[in-house]
């Protein structure tokens, strides 16, 4: 399963630019499985479109009008067997060419429409997965597990998608989480996190250094999401985050310069200056969120 999977809602692949865009992300990362959600084209139009991403292998679930559509691509390097054909996913049992172990992938476009989504879980809920085999759900899901995926707009949060929390539990399934921008969803004052990995014991039994990317938003109101199997060993590492207060402060200059050459690297610098900034703020200033909660 050392396999990396490349799932994106790009919301129209029929511009001038998707490809250009499609190109720079995939650069570097040579995912040997493509999922595209919501193409909004179908017929000739996407027969044009698929040629040029160079892809040998396709499946796909036709975009009605301009709406929906799902494009499963991937490499020579594996083989995808595809088992259930649905409007809102493709179910697949997929294996390498190298003896890797096989497991079930899913991908999942979720219907914007709460009422045909209701069926959605219903459905991947049939599939009656045996709990032996290793299972892979990613897509866009258009739904919320917890109250923490979703801020601002202007409806009030809310605990999560009922129907979805429902589904996760009954049937087990476990989040992989991410790495990156916690929002993989924008629009105007609204963030969502809507596109997401979901994963059984047995998949994380065999991938337990696995990683879920959210890549950069471009052209889409989604981010794209990269699921890396073999990833590097998970660690929580502090967030870094620049305070305004740092600047005022008369050592700070002095901080900047000792941390900062013209002969190291971007990375390095980046990396030597959050370290620093980390000590010097501590003995600085102290836990500034440590002592609002004491005032509170």
């Amino acid at each position: 399963m050392n396999r990396t999977s490349f799932i994106w809602n790009c919301q129209g692949a029929a511009s001038r630019r998707f490809h250009t865009v499609l190109k720079s992300l995939l650069h570097g990362f040579k995912p040997d499985l493509i999922a595209l959600l919501e193409p909004r084209i179908s017929g000739v139009k996407a027969d044009r479109v698929i040629k040029k991403l160079n892809y040998p292998n396709l499946h796909r679930v036709e975009a009605e009008g301009f709406s929906g559509g799902i494009w499963l691509m991937w490499s020579d390097q594996i083989k995808v067997h595809v088992l259930l054909n649905h409007k809102q996913f493709i179910h697949t049992h997929i294996c390498s060419t190298n003896g890797e172990s096989p497991y079930l992938f899913t991908t999942v476009y979720g219907n914007p429409k709460p009422t045909m989504r209701e069926t959605l879980w219903e459905d991947l809920h049939y599939l009656c997965i045996n709990e032996r085999e290793a299972w892979l759900l990613a897509g866009n899901f258009n739904a919320t597990l917890t109250r923490d995926e979703r801020r601002g707009g202007a409806r009030s949060s809310r605990s999560g998608n009922r129907a979805f929390k429902d589904f996760v539990h009954t049937t087990g399934l476990i989040d992989l989480g991410f790495t990156g921008p916690e929002f993989t969803w924008k629009r105007g004052s609204l963030l969502v996190r809507l596109d997401r990995a979901l994963t059984n014991q047995t998949w994380i039994a065999s991938q337990p250094n696995a990683i879920v990317m959210h890549l950069p938003r471009i052209q889409s109101d989604h981010r794209p999401l990269l699921i890396k199997p073999e990833g590097e060993p998970r660690k929580k590492e502090p967030i870094f985050r620049f305070l305004a207060p740092w600047i005022a402060h008369p050592d700070f200059k002095n901080l900047l310069a000792k941390n900062w050459s013209n002969e190291e690297s971007l990375a390095r610098n980046i990396e030597k200056f959050i370290q620093a900034a980390h000590l010097w703020n501590r003995d600085t200033f102290g836990s500034i969120g440590k002592n609002k909660r004491i005032l509170r």
